[in-house]
């Protein structure tokens, strides 16, 4: 591996620095341990990683097949399924994330190999910083808004024990979420026990959350930014003085990268369709019970709860913000083509032109399983969607 590659590889490592870090935990690695005993480390984190997600997963279930059971209400069943909707999709991404592990490290790689490096006009040297700029300070804000979201649902059990215990009520000490278990958890013991699996299961799912959500925004965040530095590239063709032959190699050179975009992102589409198909179908549910908690019940959850209900918002914002972003700078890459100065260009490499400009108008998108194109467009109809389930569910609760 030559020094360009190792030093893009290096750059690209440290835009993903979150997404590493947040993998650890739920020990997923995207390089192969050093040692056996490493190796066994990483496994048994991914065991348990698994199983206690599972289990928080089935006892929510449980949970709400009892309350429904014994109190139809809405407000007793409502409030219990937004919890259930993450750690499920916790489920599906941490599926995608290990399945789909040497899909992700081969794509970084291939990654390095067209990534920009000097010599650099400045212009291109710009968009590059400013891109990774941009997507440092995004990742930072959603790692902590989901991190300390996480933490405050763990305490918010020991300030409302204080607080009402100041108050001079008569209280218990109570459970992070509101799961069901085989025995009674109300025992000493059990009661801390308990206390300790909660708190594990909803880190567990916030790791999962960031680290497929930063993976994804990142691959996506830097595709958006090699098509915006073609799109620069193809803007200066035929402004400097260039025999025919260089001509038609620049124009060359740009198809061919084009056409290594398109299969990357085809790519990392192929690899998040199907947690996307869930994500989508889930986000409404999920944003519309939270609001229902917020607005209308759980006054001492309140700051956990908008902190989840931040959470998802983002979380869904940035799968459609990034998705559109991909749309619109494919579509760029025609205008670049077409800015340029093709009409002072060969017969030939005006063909070329062309082709290039025909293709970029064809859209690259991700999509939920092919069902439907995933842009801000999607993000605003699962806010009009939660808006609406919302209103369904306010009916209930006011004329019951």
């Amino acid at each position: 591996m030559d020094d360009k590659k190792i030093e893009a590889r290096r750059e690209i490592d440290e835009s993903f620095k979150l997404c590493l870090f947040s993998m650890k935990f739920i020990g997923l690695s995207f390089t192969k341990p050093a040692s056996n005993e490493a190796y066994l480390v990483q496994k048994m984190i991914v065991l348990i990683s698994v199983c206690s997600i599972c289990y928080h997963v089935f006892s929510e279930v449980m949970n709400i097949i009892f309350t429904f059971a014994n109190s139809p209400k809405v407000e007793e069943v409502v409030p219990l399924f937004h919890v259930l909707g993450y750690g499920a999709l916790s489920i599906f991404k941490m599926s995608v994330m290990w399945y789909q592990k040497d899909v992700f490290n081969r794509l970084i790689e291939e990654l390095s190999s067209i990534w920009p490096m000097p010599p650099m006009n400045e212009e291109s040297q710009r968009i590059k910083e400013k891109s990774l700029s941009a997507l440092r300070v995004r990742h930072l804000g959603y790692y902590y808004v989901n991190l300390y979201g996480v933490w405050f649902y763990n305490i918010t059990p020991i300030f409302v024990f204080l607080h009402e215990r100041f108050q001079g009520m008569e209280t218990k000490f109570g459970f992070v979420w509101t799961s069901w278990y085989p025995f009674d958890k109300h025992q000493p013991f059990a009661h801390f026990m308990v206390y300790l699996f909660e708190i594990y299961a909803g880190v567990t799912c916030v790791w999962i959350m960031v680290a497929s959500d930063l993976l994804f925004s990142g691959l996506a965040s830097h595709i958006g930014l090699l098509l915006r530095i073609l799109q620069r590239q193809l803007e200066s063709l035929g402004t400097t003085r260039k025999t025919e032959d260089e001509q038609y190699n620049d124009i060359k050179s740009s198809i061919k990268l084009h056409q290594r975009l398109i299969s990357y992102c085809m790519s990392i589409e192929e690899a998040f369709s199907f947690v996307n198909l869930i994500n989508i179908s889930m986000s409404s549910v999920n944003i519309c019970c939270v609001v229902f908690v917020i607005v209308l019940l759980e006054p001492m959850m309140s700051v956990s709860n908008k902190l989840f209900l931040m959470s998802q918002l983002l979380q869904t914002g940035v799968l459609c913000w990034y998705a559109d972003d991909i749309i619109n700078a494919n579509a760029r890459i025609a205008v670049g083509a077409y800015n340029s100065r093709w009409y002072e260009m060969s017969p030939r490499c005006r063909r070329a032109l062309r082709f290039l400009i025909l293709r970029a108008q064809k859209p690259i998108a991700f999509t939920a399983m092919k069902f439907t194109n995933i842009s801000l467009v999607t993000y605003s109809s699962i806010l009009m969607r939660s808006y609406s389930y919302f209103t369904l569910l306010y009916t209930m609760y006011r004329d019951g």
